[in-house]
């Protein structure tokens, strides 16, 4: 049988990438520093995957096991022994891992043996953070025989795992329960020989546009959600996706995101068309229930030069496309002061101490000088008069 080994022991590592290795015949090792989760899989030797709203696509992942990372030489044996190794800890936590896969490399070799990895995570080159970090921690050897031999590549996501009411995670802390989405693109380019085949995986070998045009879909128009959602006091995801305010702005918005991507990358008005669709549908889906406040959460991050709404609003008006609704999305976010999140508290307090314009320059890194920062302290304005923000300031 077919072996693969999965960093990381979250939801999406359980319930995504799990079930698709399941479902394509492989034995699957998982590595968490969370010591109950790998006692709990080690204790049961399965997990039930619920797949929601058609219970008949549900797996009950068998044929695993699990190690913290402690267990040093043993992951090192089942990295060699795995067909494909894997990786799904939050893009936050990769250097940490990446240290602790190359301590575990540097401890006993690396050998002359073709092996992948393969990021999975919705984060900005994940997949160079993660070998970048790799390569700094590797000796000098290892280095060397690590970028012969290992190809580290990445995945676009686009599966939601969703927290059960607390009486069923109390009582079933294994098993996950997901979005019916069965899609994972792999960069092919990144990798090094053959894979074994895994079902509903394919390999792109135009990646690069493929996950931008994900991210300024669908990362963008669930911030257009999370943030308006939040500020006009929608808790559930879905509930603030179909209200009649934010439907009219998924309208507005998804009309910017499409006229953008068409003009920045080529791609086929039809085909974005549909694609932006299924991230509403997405994003619409009342079987989904997700708190605001997650995909909110972050902010600081979320408002960087490269990630979901300072990039496309910059490439948008680069192409003569005034993208209201996205520069509108970037005030609000500067709003985001979600008590239970460090991001936002510390946003919120650089935005009271420093001021607006402190954070457009420190945190978005746009220029006084550039149309965006003007624009983005005029819609600043206009939420305030609107009442947006009101007990947020």
């Amino acid at each position: 049988m077919k072996k693969a080994l999965i960093f990381g022991a979250g939801k999406i590592a359980r319930g995504f990438i799990g079930q698709l290795l399941y479902l394509s015949d492989f034995e699957i090792t998982f590595v968490d520093i969370y010591q109950p989760i790998v006692d709990k899989l080690n204790e049961k030797k399965q997990y039930h995957v619920h797949v929601l709203g058609d219970e008949t696509l549900d797996s009950i992942v068998t044929g695993i096991k699990a190690y913290n990372f402690d267990a040093k030489e043993e992951i090192y044996k089942e990295f060699y022994n795995s067909d494909i190794a894997f990786v799904s800890v939050g893009g936050n936590h990769l250097p940490a891992v990446a240290k602790s896969v190359a301590e575990i490399l540097n401890k006993y070799g690396v050998k002359e043996e073709v092996k992948n990895i393969v990021v999975c995570e919705n984060w900005k080159d994940a997949a160079d953070t993660f070998k970048e970090s790799m390569m700094n921690n590797l000796n000098e050897n290892n280095k060397l025989l690590f970028q012969k031999y290992v190809g580290v590549s990445e995945a676009v996501l686009m599966r939601t795992a969703t927290q059960p009411d607390a009486k069923l995670a109390k009582e079933y802390p294994e098993d996950v329960w997901v979005q019916n989405f069965w899609y994972l693109p792999f960069d092919k380019s990144r990798l090094k020989g053959d894979i074994p085949k895994i079902k509903y995986v394919e390999l792109l070998d135009n990646f690069g546009n493929f996950l931008t045009q994900k991210m300024y879909t669908n990362n963008t128009s669930n911030a257009v959600i999370a943030y308006t959602g939040y500020l006009l006091g929608y808790k559930i995801l879905s509930d603030a996706a179909n209200s009649r305010e934010i439907s009219d702005l998924l309208d507005k918005t998804y009309e910017e995101i499409n006229a953008t991507l068409v003009a920045e990358l080529g791609v086929d008005p039809k085909k974005q068309e549909e694609f932006s669709m299924k991230a509403r549908a997405k994003y619409c889906d009342k079987v989904i229930v997700d708190l605001v406040t997650r995909h909110a959460k972050d902010p600081i991050r979320k408002l960087g030069p490269q990630d979901r709404l300072i990039a496309p609003c910059r490439m948008a008006l680069k192409h003569g496309i005034y993208p209201e609704t996205l520069i509108d999305t970037i005030a609000k976010a500067l709003y985001f002061d979600f008590e239970e999140d460090e991001s936002a508290i510390k946003l919120a307090q650089m935005r009271k101490d420093k001021g607006i314009e402190y954070v457009l320059q420190k945190v978005c890194q746009l220029s006084p000088e550039e149309p965006l920062y003007q624009e983005v302290l005029k819609s600043v304005d206009k939420i305030r008069k609107q009442g947006l923000v009101k007990g947020h300031e």
